[in-house]
């Protein structure tokens, strides 16, 4: 009966234990508590970390693009020309929250003691025709400030340039810097400055309605394997005004090699759960067998009364039950709380230049404590199923006797 098991095993839960046996109780425990609270903090930084990069690398450039499928893997993109019908298709689009035109070009940024190659990237007009927005890492280098004036130069929209060419037909716009920006991204923030989308059709010589490519915002990162394909299809029954035939990339597809070593992550986090499993089962294991060894009298006189083998390792699953679930209590407070301290204050920082982030994020769901909590629960008990099994074979007879 599970009523006599449960009350046998509150008895032995609440009885004084021997001389030193304690202190191996309250290790298992300890054992499950810095396991759980491992894995919490392990998760909640991996997964903080994923979502931070992907929010910038998306911010910056789009969950998905569309381009034409004669550009190539440079800044100077063949022009789509991008409708309103065009754009309306994509918007309606159930995973798509917000679809927006870009354009980037290469140019050279000269100021009167130095010059740099960068591009220029396209972002909304909220700047004027000549402002220009720099990143922190170019301003550092040109010795550039806000308010400051420099020239950009650029090549004439389709034409190439080959060594030993004489000639080739160059603009230049005098531009002033309106501010300032900082991704962490190395490739961003050492060659991209901002100027407004006006500015770079001016440039290019463009009609108003054409673009490098449409940048697509999806409402969750999750989304991205179906709003990929919401997007080929709605783009492939669409094409420009020019016949230009269209194409999709997705944000993954553009950061292979950030995107790599984000899965390399989960790898990682993987690796310490089942570590961390493991180190728990083994104390508990450890624990357990204790609490058998100083209970062997115990279960000589119940087992001569009548109970079963079954009834009295259910008995002592319950105590495994009852320490791991007071482990678990412990493992959630410090883990937690560990958590919460470096989500709202950010005590530990990081080198930004590394890690494209200034202190170690932290992201957790119900589900993520839940799943961690009932998954170290139950593999816990499941592994104590066999040392708990080494009560069938304490004989009643010599238990009794050696008490």
């Amino acid at each position: 009966m599970s009523s006599f098991s449960f009350l046998i095993a509150s008895r032995i839960k609440n009885a004084p234990t021997r001389k030193g046996l304690g202190g191996s109780i309250r290790i298992a425990i300890a054992g499950i508590a810095i396991g759980l609270a491992t894995m919490l903090i392990s998760v909640a930084i991996v997964v903080g970390f994923k979502q931070e990069i992907q929010q910038k690398i998306a911010g910056f450039g789009g969950h998905l693009q569309v381009l034409a499928i004669a550009s190539n893997n440079t800044f100077e993109k063949q022009p789509i020309c991008c409708s309103d019908s065009l754009l309306e298709a994509l918007r309606i689009l159930p995973s798509v929250s917000q679809v927006e035109t870009f354009i980037t070009k290469p140019a050279v940024l000269k100021t009167k003691e130095d010059f740099l190659s960068v591009v220029v990237r396209s972002e909304t007009d909220s700047l004027e025709e000549n402002e220009i927005l720099v990143s922190e890492t170019i301003a550092s280098k040109m010795k550039l400030r806000v308010g400051d004036s420099f020239k950009l130069f650029f090549l004439k929209s389709g034409e190439g340039f080959e060594f030993g060419q004489e000639t080739a037909s160059i603009k230049s716009r005098t531009v002033f810097v309106k501010g300032l920006f900082q991704t962490h991204f190395n490739n961003y923030d050492s060659q991209m400055i901002i100027a407004s989308h006006s500015f770079l059709q001016t440039a290019n010589d463009w009609d108003e309605d054409m673009a490098s490519g449409i940048e697509i915002q999806l409402r969750d990162f999750n989304l991205l394997e179906n709003g990929y394909m919401e997007v080929v299809e709605s783009v492939s029954q669409n094409q420009d005004r020019l016949g230009t035939t269209l194409y999709v990339k997705s944000i993954d597809q553009m950061n292979p090699q950030i995107f790599g070593w984000l899965d390399l992550l989960d790898t990682n986090v993987w690796v310490i759960l089942c570590l961390m499993l493991l180190v728990s089962s083994f104390t508990m294991i450890s624990g357990l067998l204790i609490i058998i060894m100083e209970r062997t009298g115990m279960i000589g006189l119940l087992k001569a009364l009548g109970a079963t083998n079954w009834q009295l390792q259910k008995s002592f699953l319950y105590v495994a039950a009852f320490l791991t679930m007071k482990g678990l209590f412990w493992g959630n407070l410090f883990g937690l709380g560990l958590c919460a301290i470096q989500y709202f204050w950010h005590p530990i920082t990081l080198d930004a230049e590394t890690y494209y982030l200034d202190w170690v994020p932290i992201a957790l769901s119900g589900w993520h404590i839940l799943a961690l909590n009932l998954g170290t629960l139950c593999i816990t008990l499941f592994v104590l199923l066999v040392p708990s099994a080494i009560v069938a074979h304490i004989s009643p007879n010599k238990a009794i006797q050696s008490e």
